[in-house]
């Protein structure tokens, strides 16, 4: 891959990593919400009465592990994905 490709793909990725992070962010935002009601109800009455809140954290929680997990498990696990960015070995 000659240089000016390589490095306007190492741009492209650049980018996206900051949509990613910038997309979990976002999530973890949310799901602080979501847990921060959760704890209140649990002061005031003791129990949760609103399951769409408990739905909710749920729903957000599993968006933010696969967003995550996508994201991160080329770097924890190499032989999952291929990335053309990096010099081939021969």
């Amino acid at each position: 891959m000659k240089s000016g490709l390589k490095d306007e793909r190492l741009q492209e990725l650049s980018e996206s990593n900051y949509v990613m992070l910038k997309d979990v962010y976002c999530l973890s935002q949310q799901l602080k919400g979501l847990v921060d009601r959760l704890h209140l109800s649990y002061l005031k009455q003791g129990v949760v009465e609103e399951m769409d809140t408990v739905m909710a954290i749920k729903l957000t929680s599993d968006r933010l592990y696969e967003e995550l997990e996508r994201y991160l498990r080329p770097e924890c696990d190499p032989d999952s994905a291929y990335d053309p960015a990096k010099p081939e070995t021969e």
